[in-house]
């Protein structure tokens, strides 16, 4: 027969946490203290961290040369744009510029420097942590101030390299126009001519504007060659070998952007060499077009680029990846153009060669002073324009706030105490619920009732109870016997009321044998044996204490007296019982030690004449308690069970398992036994019942004092 438990439908209530709460106070005060200890331990040891920041624009860079570099200028978003100028902060050259610049070079390797992109803003913050707020300061200021130089610099350097290409293509150009005018004035010298026919002249002009649009696209693909050259030694010394990784770049969809960027180059060519004007509405429809696929041209470049994985600790390398794809496209279309005019050109000099020769020779030599003119005007004016901008370049980056001062972020003791204590108040209830829940004995009288099982009596804390009985051989009877020596104290009421409740328990079926077990050892069996035959025999009855243990009998230590002979020379000898019963002392209590210890103590109990023997035991006397093993030693328990009239199992609070009340009381009625009930001792009773138990005291004290008027001894009336 298996005992389980019927567990009652009942949730906990607020009161029941607290009481878990008071139950696990050393588990909660020790990991609350532990945590805000560790709190105040990181606080206090902590290095500070002080924290400076600075501001920077950045403002838009127009380019010095080409109409078609502006474009690709204009195409840069402004998310590319700062992340971009980000990592060029990032970078190790701007970092060894930094560490050049300050005093102390170590000031920059105990410093942190972190560059944030603003909202709403095409800015960057600058923050800098440092151990000492004046080296947090410098460290940022010098890096905003070395930042906006090094921008100047590369902006200067593109501006430059422009001016100069120019510069030599302008010496180049005025050096051919002072050829070709001395060989036109030569010439119509020579042969007195001063001017050519009608048909010439048209001829001459027509081809005179094909050699412009030629001349001029030859410059543009040489500034973009230079451009070219620039922007690769700058990749270059990003990192060495990079540049041979350029014509690895590639994907079929900016392969066919590209071709479709030089059709559309070519088409507008061949337009304006048939004669179209640049504001007609074909000539716009293809410049529209042609913007447009550069724009996407360059943001697919850019994200191919990334794809290459080129974003990485070097600064702008990306930037500078997509520039240099943008400009190779760029060049490609000026040479479609270039091929476009040349073959204009050429098919324009058979009209012109069907002249006569002295106009046919005129009409060359006036079409490339006029060539040259244009050019050199042309460069002229690029030239100033170049110049002036170089000398006038606006700053890529301009300072908006210089770090002022720093404040202390570590530690921070108002945010660190509050996450400490949070910290601590959550592993603190984490910790006393899982104390709660991985411990499996029962808590006080609720906890049983929560698991099913049945209460017939609450034994408060007593001074020498839960001590275990081999600690306790030396000590005096009063201290056991509470109901005798503190008759009313709490302790001794609770044993009054164990003795009622009995009482009740045995309205239809009289309990005059009553068999005092616990599932384990240590849980104050013996206890509650002792003090419910005292109060039993304070009720006016004739009561037998037998102490059935026999294997670790203690009972004969508790009041003076020999073991031998006892229950076992009883059964085994089948002698007189007068001769092994003794009294106590006390009115109506008498006593019968365990005997000799039998090698087999279940098989003795198990005898037909240990049933005899308990029979008329049980007819001379009132109530006759029975002190029995743990269930959990041995057998024997069950077997006294099945002997007596009924049985309590004695458990105690916080230390016995409810797997093992569980498993004692399906062992006790798998052996026959009645079980009456379960009786908790060492009951820590929570603050619910405070109010109860110093009423009991006050009550106690009254009746104290009404008793001995004169100071004398404790009565021992009962209630």
């Amino acid at each position: 027969m298996e005992y389980l438990p019927t567990v009652p439908d009942e949730r906990p209530s607020f009161r029941d946490y607290l009481e878990i709460v008071a139950r696990r106070k050393w588990v909660a005060v020790g990991v609350f203290l532990g945590i805000l200890g560790l709190t105040v331990l990181y606080i206090v040891r902590t290095r500070p961290v002080f924290e400076a920041r600075a501001t920077m624009m950045l403002t838009t860079s127009s380019d010095v040369f080409s109409e078609q570099q502006g474009a690709v200028a204009s195409q840069l978003t402004a998310d590319n744009k700062v992340s971009n100028n980000i990592r060029l902060i990032k970078s190790g050259n701007v970092y060894a510029k930094v560490a050049g610049r300050l005093p102390d070079a170590k000031v920059l390797s105990h410093s942190t420097v972190s560059a944030q992109p603003m909202k709403d803003a095409d800015g960057i913050q600058l923050v800098v942590s440092a151990p000492e707020p004046a080296s947090a300061v410098a460290v940022a200021n010098a890096y905003v101030e070395t930042y906006q130089e090094y921008a100047d610099e590369l902006n200067r350097a593109n501006a430059s390299a422009v001016r100069q290409f120019i510069e030599g293509q302008l010496s180049v150009a005025g050096g051919r126009l002072d050829s070709f005018e001395r060989n036109l004035a030569q010439f119509k010298k020579t042969h007195q001519l001063t001017d050519i026919g009608p048909g010439a002249s048209a001829l001459t002009e027509r081809q005179l504007g094909l050699a412009a649009q030629y001349e001029q696209t030859v410059i543009e693909a040489e500034a973009a060659q230079a451009q070219l050259a620039q922007v690769q030694s700058q990749i270059e010394q990003a990192g060495k070998g990079l540049t041979d990784k350029l014509g690895s770049i590639s994907s079929p969809l900016v392969g066919s952007l590209q071709a479709a960027l030089n059709q559309l180059e070519v088409e507008k060519t061949n337009l304006i060499i048939r004669g179209f004007s640049v504001n007609s509405e074909r000539i716009k429809g293809l410049d529209r077009q042609i913007d447009s696929t550069r724009a996407r041209l360059r943001i697919e470049s850019q994200a191919l680029v990334a794809q290459q994985g080129f974003t990485g600790p070097v600064g702008g390398l990306s930037e500078l990846f997509a520039s240099s794809l943008t400009l190779s496209t760029g060049l490609a279309a000026a040479r479609a153009r270039q091929e476009a005019l040349a073959s204009a050109m050429s098919g324009n000099r058979a009209p012109i060669a069907r002249l006569p020769e002295a106009e046919r020779v005129l009409a060359g030599l006036t079409r490339d002073v006029d060539i040259g003119r244009s050019v050199y005007s042309l460069l002229s004016q690029r030239y100033e324009e170049a110049r002036i901008q170089e000398v006038g370049q606006k700053s890529p980056v301009q300072v908006m706030d210089r770090a002022q001062s720093a404040h202390q972020t570590k530690p921070n003791v108002r945010l660190d105490l509050t996450f400490g204590l949070l910290l601590a108040l959550a592993l603190t209830f984490g910790s006393v619920y899982a104390a709660e829940h991985l411990d499996t004995s029962v808590h006080g009288p609720s906890g049983l009732v929560r698991h099913g099982f049945s209460i017939l009596g609450s034994i408060p804390h007593l001074s020498t109870a839960g001590r275990g009985w081999r600690r306790r051989r030396r000590e005096d009877v009063t201290s056991h016997l509470i109901t005798h020596t503190d008759p009313d104290s709490s302790g001794s009421e609770a044993f009054r009321m164990l003795r009622t409740n009995l009482a009740y328990a045995g309205i239809e079926r009289p309990l005059r044998t009553i068999a005092v077990t616990s599932p384990g050892p240590s849980e104050g069996k013996s206890t509650v044996a002792v003090n419910l035959a005292s109060v039993l025999a304070q009720a006016g009855s004739r009561v037998l204490l037998v102490d059935a243990d026999l294997r670790y009998p203690m009972l004969h230590t508790v009041f003076k007296c020999r073991k031998k002979p006892g229950l076992s020379d009883l059964v085994v000898l089948n002698s007189d019982p007068a001769e092994a019963i003794s009294p106590t002392g006390l009115d109506g209590l008498f006593f019968l030690p365990c005997g000799t210890l039998p090698p087999s103590p279940s098989d003795l109990l198990a005898l037909t004449a240990t049933r005899a023997l308990l029979k008329r035991l049980a007819g001379e006397y009132d109530y006759v308690v029975i002190d029995t093993p743990p269930v959990l030693v041995g057998a024997d328990s069950p077997v006294v069970g099945a002997l007596a009239d009924t049985s309590i199992i004695v458990v105690r609070d916080g230390r016995t398992q409810s797997e093992a009340i569980g498993y004692a009381c399906t062992a006790m009625l798998g052996g026959g036994a009645h079980l009456s009930g379960l009786v908790l001792n060492e009951a820590k009773h929570s603050g619910r019942y405070y109010y109860y138990d110093k009423y009991h005291h006050r009550y106690a004290k009254r009746r104290k004092e009404e008793t001995e008027p004169s100071g004398g001894e404790p009565g021992t009336a009962d209630s």
